[in-house]
């Protein structure tokens, strides 16, 4: 198994490589934890986008379940390793940011997943929610992982909680301490695996991820403040049945998505 501290180590001092830092490089080497990921949707037959495949210790766990893994790694250091230590027909490695790379190429009903850096883990899940893949399985940032969870009112409820929540089902699946990573992060890490709704909207994410950051664009204000130049708003939330100065962050996800609908 790659996800152990021995191959991990062994394969970086072989290679000659440093974690990159700046990239949000920390190898997960806890086994357990990446099969109880990898093992959380059926895969077989499926297509995986893996983001940031690393040293491939949830690459080789994806293939192992049967699924079609196209990975995109931004460092040419592990791209190079990675090509020559893990070989698979089923692998394709695409070189390159994930947030730059285009993957109009993905089929329908494709599965999203993968270690994500820290430093860009709102904005690689505000792509895939875009992308709208059938499924998700994250290892995020615990901080993270609870906005995905998060409810009106709470300071970490926004438009990943209410976009997401519309569209998926999460499920957390357990915590990865600091040190079943090599190097350690300062962090507690979180499993979490996002499953897509059966009666999810058909509006584009994009679209609503947009006006939701519009309702919140200022958190203390009210929604009236915050989307000016809308004066049928008023009328629209007494229709709803909802007070005049509400502010954006009270709005359940299935609110935000009716006024969406009649603004």
């Amino acid at each position: 198994m790659r996800a152990t501290k021995a191959f991990v180590e062994q394969a970086l001092a072989r290679e000659g490589l440093q974690p990159n830092k700046n990239l949000g490089q920390n190898f997960c080497v806890d086994g357990a934890a990446l099969q109880r990921l990898a093992g959380a949707l059926p895969l077989k037959g499926r297509t995986v986008l893996e983001i940031g495949p690393g040293l491939g210790g949830l690459t080789e766990l994806l293939l192992a379940a049967g699924a079609r893994v196209c990975a995109v790694e931004k460092d040419p250091r592990l791209c190079d390793f990675l090509r020559r230590d893990l070989t698979d027909e089923n692998l394709t490695l695409l070189e390159g940011d994930c947030l730059k790379t285009d993957l109009g190429f993905l089929p329908p009903g494709f599965v999203a997943a993968g270690n994500l850096p820290y430093c860009i883990t709102a904005d690689v899940v505000t792509m895939l929610l875009k992308l709208r893949p059938a499924g998700m399985l994250l290892m995020v940032q615990k901080e993270a992982a609870d906005r995905f969870f998060a409810q009106p009112g709470q300071k970490n409820y926004g438009p990943v909680a209410m976009v997401s929540q519309l569209y998926y089902t999460p499920d957390l699946l357990g915590l990865v301490p600091p040190g079943a990573y090599v190097p350690p992060p300062t962090v507690t890490s979180a499993l979490v695996k996002l499953e897509a709704r059966p009666d999810a909207p058909q509006e584009s994410p994009g679209s609503l991820l947009k006006f939701a950051a519009a309702c919140l664009r200022m958190r203390r204000k009210t929604l009236y403040n915050n989307l000016t130049g809308t004066p049928e708003l008023k009328g629209v939330l007494a229709d709803m049945g909802l007070a005049p100065d509400l502010r954006g962050e009270a709005l359940t996800p299935e609110q935000l998505l009716t006024l969406y609908r009649r603004l």
